[in-house]
């Protein structure tokens, strides 16, 4: 009977906790919006307007020099915004997250607010600023070509998730190891740069040289996109050191090893 009732609190304390962490990220999400659209020109459109402007500029250009998707199965335009996108929202998730702490910081002398909420917060902002990008541009393109594209939508939302996931396990660690190694923040946008080159943004990993095409599939970012691509037409041919499972267990280690590490410096954070 003891036991029951302590299974019973215990269960009642872990929902209680939840719900408090529930709350709180909700308020760090208002948080995060307010201060985007305080910063920005033209309020709540400006949040959409100026990566969209970016990235539609991306596609002009890269678009003209490409052509028109040689024998890729697929529209240049489409093949581009699939990895601007994913790796805009991996980057901004990352760095959003790297900075979490020192963006939030009066925050954390209210005991419910810990720095892993920071990051999920921000998390949760990317990928939703990122989908509705994705809808808003994909719509606008489909309208142009006055046909719809899209073979396997629930492939295109998990590579979406997965990455994000990704992403916010490496935003983790990189939050502990900046807090400790203060330069990280300044390598940081140095190591994205060759990345960019390096994930597939622009070409198919069909496209490169054989003998490197296993080394440029360990990337998680590269797998994402050339998934995303073929979600939007299934005549996009994968290469087979692509797969959907390589990207989850991916993800699914990136977040553990985050958590694990997180648990273990949470202290570490808000003593210094």
């Amino acid at each position: 009977m003891k036991l029951d009732l302590q299974n019973s609190t215990s269960l009642k304390n872990i929902l209680k906790g939840f719900k408090i962490q529930i709350n709180v990220v909700q308020a760090l999400i208002y948080r995060e919006l307010k201060t985007r659209v305080s910063e920005i020109k033209f309020g709540v459109l400006g949040v959409f307007i100026e990566p969209i402007g970016v990235m539609t500029i991306f596609l002009i250009i890269f678009g003209f020099f490409r052509g028109r998707g040689g024998n890729l199965n697929i529209p240049t335009p489409l093949f581009l915004i699939c990895g601007i996108v994913l790796f805009s929202l991996f980057s901004d998730v990352a760095l959003r997250s790297l900075n979490g702490m020192k963006a939030n910081l009066a925050l954390f002398f209210y005991k419910p607010v810990k720095p892993i909420d920071t990051v999920i917060a921000r998390a949760i902002v990317e990928i939703c600023l990122y989908a509705i990008i994705f809808i808003i541009i994909t719509t606008a393109i489909a309208l142009y070509r006055e046909s719809i594209l899209l073979d396997n939508f629930i492939l295109l939302v998990l590579t979406f998730l997965l990455l994000t996931l990704t992403a916010t396990g490496i935003g983790l660690t990189l939050m502990i190891a900046s807090h400790i190694f203060p330069f990280i923040n300044q390598i940081m946008s140095f190591i994205l740069r060759p990345l960019w080159i390096l994930s597939g943004v622009f070409f198919s990993l069909n496209s490169v040289p054989q003998n490197i095409r296993p080394f440029l599939s360990w990337n998680p970012i590269l797998q994402a996109i050339e998934l995303s691509r073929h979600s939007i037409s299934n005549a996009y041919v994968l290469n087979e050191a692509i797969s959907i499972y390589y990207l989850a267990a991916v993800a699914f280690g990136s977040i553990t090893f985050g958590l694990w590490i997180y648990n273990n410096n949470e202290k570490i954070l808000l003593s210094r």
